[in-house]
């Protein structure tokens, strides 16, 4: 019968030590691909940049056009006051009260009053992105791009 060959001290190294390499690797890349806060956006007085935070409701404004909802916010850690401003896409419609809680991700532009973040906004790529959850229910761009042939059946006419 023949027997599988020895690993020497330096295969067993590798196999050892190459999983803890991955797992490293995994931490470093989620730890520093991480989207910034707010809090950071403002420090850096950065625009245009995406965020992912959350915020309370502290002040509506009133409504002036038909396609957006503003109100400003506060963060959770209760560190900044910003604009928060939702386009309305399609047939959602949020209906902000004082003191709830919106998460959200979307674009930051500075100012030296805090800023303001858009949701939905248009991307780099010209898609609309961004998302904002209030009261548990996800507001975003178009949910479903309209097809042209919806009607029909996956594979033409039958």
């Amino acid at each position: 019968m023949k027997r599988p060959p020895e690993l020497s001290w330096q295969d067993k190294a590798i196999l050892i030590s190459l999983p803890v390499v991955v797992f490293v690797i995994f931490i470093l890349t989620n730890y520093y691909s991480k989207d910034p806060t707010i809090k950071e956006a403002f420090e850096g007085k950065v625009s245009g940049i995406c965020v992912r935070d959350g915020g309370r409701i502290v002040q509506i404004y009133q409504q002036t056009a038909t396609d957006s909802v503003r109100f400003k916010m506060q963060t959770l850690d209760a560190s900044n006051y910003f604009d928060f401003v939702y386009n309305i896409t399609a047939s959602e419609t949020m209906k902000p009260e004082l003191g709830q809680i919106i998460q959200f991700y979307g674009q930051y532009n500075y100012d030296a009053n805090g800023g303001s973040i858009t949701v939905p906004y248009k991307g780099k790529s010209g898609q609309i992105d961004g998302w904002a959850i209030y009261k548990g229910e996800r507001f975003s761009g178009p949910r479903n791009q309209q097809n042209p042939n919806q009607n029909q059946p996956p594979y033409g006419p039958m």
